[in-house]
C-alpha cells in the first residue's frame, strides 16, 4: 500500500511536471532572452555616457544598475510565466530585505554615499584632497570606499559615509593655489626696497604663475625685526606645492642679502637681577 502511495505521488509529480513544462521553457526562454537585453542595456548605457564625456566610474556604475534593472524585471516576468506568484516572492524578500538593511546599516550608507560622490564627482582620481584629520592624492574612488594615498606613501581606505558628511577640500579643483611665507628684515633696512626686492625675486621664478601677481606686505613689527608676508600663487597640478615653496623661499633669501638686507636672528636681552 505504502509503494502504490508513492507511485502515486511520483506519477502526479510528473504529470505536474509534464503539465507545467512549456511554461517552464518559457520562462527559461524569457530569462535567457532578459540575460542577452541586459548585457546589450548596460553596453549601450556605458559607451553612451563616455561620449557625453562622464567619469569611468560613473559610467560602469550607471551600467551595472541598467543591468541589474533590466535582470530584475525580467525574472518577475518569467516568474509569472512559470506560473509562480511574484507579488508574494516580492513581499516576502521585501520582509528578509528589512532585516538585512538593518543587519548591513553601515554597508548599505557607505554604498549610498559611494553612488552619490560617483555621480557629483567632488573630486576624481588624482586630485588631492583633505577631510578631517586625512590628506592625500586620490587613487580610486570606489562605491564603498575611496581610495588616497598620502604624503608619506601610505594607502588609506576612506568609508565615503565619512567623506559624504564631512566637509571635503579639493586642493586641485581650482588651477591656482596661493601659498605664503613670512621673513624677517632689520629694523634699519629700506622696508620698501626689501619688498620689491622679494617681488622681483618671486618673479623671475618660471613654476610660478605672473596672474595673480606676488605680493610682499608688511605684516608686524616684531621684537627685533619687521615681519614681511610673502604671498604667490601655483598651479597645483603642474608643480609640487613643497618644490615650489622652497624655490620661492630660496629666491627671497638670495634676493635680499644681494640687496644687502640683513636678515637677523632673534634678540634676547638678559638683565641681571638687582639684588
Amino acid at each position: 500500500m505504502t509503494a502504490n502511495l508513492l507511485l502515486d505521488s511520483l506519477r502526479e509529480l510528473w504529470e505536474g511536471f509534464i503539465t507545467r513544462l512549456p511554461s517552464l521553457v518559457t520562462g527559461l526562454l524569457v530569462i535567457l532572452f532578459t540575460y542577452l537585453t541586459a548585457r546589450g542595456v548596460r553596453y549601450l548605457t556605458g559607451r553612451s555616457l563616455k561620449r557625453v564625456k562622464a567619469s569611468e566610474h560613473a559610467a560602469q556604475l550607471t551600467a551595472r544598475l541598467s543591468f541589474v534593472g533590466v535582470m530584475a524585471l525580467g525574472v518577475l516576468v518569467a516568474l509569472g510565466v512559470m506560473g509562480i506568484n511574484a507579488a508574494a516572492l516580492v513581499a516576502s524578500l521585501g520582509l528578509i530585505s528589512v532585516g538585512i538593511g538593518f543587519a548591513l546599516k553601515d554597508v548599505i550608507e557607505n554604498f549610498i554615499a559611494g553612488i552619490i560622490l560617483i555621480f557629483q564627482r567632488p573630486f576624481v582620481v588624482g586630485d588631492v584632497v583633505h577631510f578631517g584629520d586625512t590628506e592625500g592624492t586620490v587613487e580610486d574612488v570606489r562605491v564603498r570606499d575611496t581610495v588616497l594615498r598620502t604624503y608619506d606613501g601610505r594607502q588609506v581606505f576612506v568609508p565615503n559615509a565619512n567623506i559624504f558628511t564631512a566637509a571635503v577640500i579639493n586642493n586641485n579643483r581650482n588651477r591656482k593655489r596661493r601659498l605664503d611665507f613670512e621673513v624677517n628684515i632689520a629694523y634699519s633696512a629700506d622696508t620698501s626696497a626689501a619688498m620689491a626686492a622679494a617681488t622681483q625675486a618671486l618673479s623671475g621664478i618660471d613654476i610660478l604663475l605672473s596672474q595673480p601677481s606676488p605680493l610682499v606686505l608688511t605684516k608686524d613689527l616684531g621684537d627685533s625685526s619687521v615681519v614681511l608676508k610673502v604671498y604667490f600663487w601655483v598651479d597645483p597640478c603642474e608643480v609640487s606645492l613643497l618644490e615650489a615653496r622652497s624655490a620661492a623661499i630660496n629666491a627671497v633669501k638670495q634676493a635680499l642679502e644681494e640687496a644687502g638686507i640683513e636678515i637677523p636672528s632673534p634678540v634676547v636681552i638678559i638683565r641681571p637681577v638687582d639684588q
